[in-house]
């Protein structure tokens, strides 16, 4: 046996309707009926608008996402560059002395005498 069809369901609800109820019942019904489906193709349609602004915040998130993960990759950047200058820093520090604490050079407070 083959499932019915909307149609074929419908009629038969009409059918059954006609029989069941007076005019004015039948009309109170109909227009039911049409309440309903109204708020059918309103839920259909909410739905919809949700099923977009779900893809709109997905699409959204990557994006933020990626922003992230390039913020990320610039901090790990920036670490490592502070890692080395330190490093050299700490190293010219130890092979000359105390001006390099204050700018690298080889005179008082690290200003570079060996200028020209």
């Amino acid at each position: 046996m083959t499932a019915p069809t909307l149609e074929d369901v419908q009629a038969k609800l009409d059918t059954l309707a006609k029989e069941r109820f007076d005019e004015s019942d039948y009309e109170l019904f109909c227009a039911l009926l049409h309440q309903l489906d109204k708020y059918k193709a309103l839920a259909d349609s909410n739905r919809e608008a949700l099923y977009n602004q779900d893809r709109e915040f997905a699409s959204h998130m990557d994006i933020q996402q990626e922003k992230v993960e390039s913020l990320n990759r610039a901090v790990a950047y920036w670490q490592h560059e502070c890692t080395v200058l330190y490093v050299e820093n700490k190293r010219l520090m130890n092979q000359s002395g105390e001006g390099v604490e204050h700018g690298g050079g080889d005179g008082p407070n690290g200003i570079d005498t060996k200028c020209g």
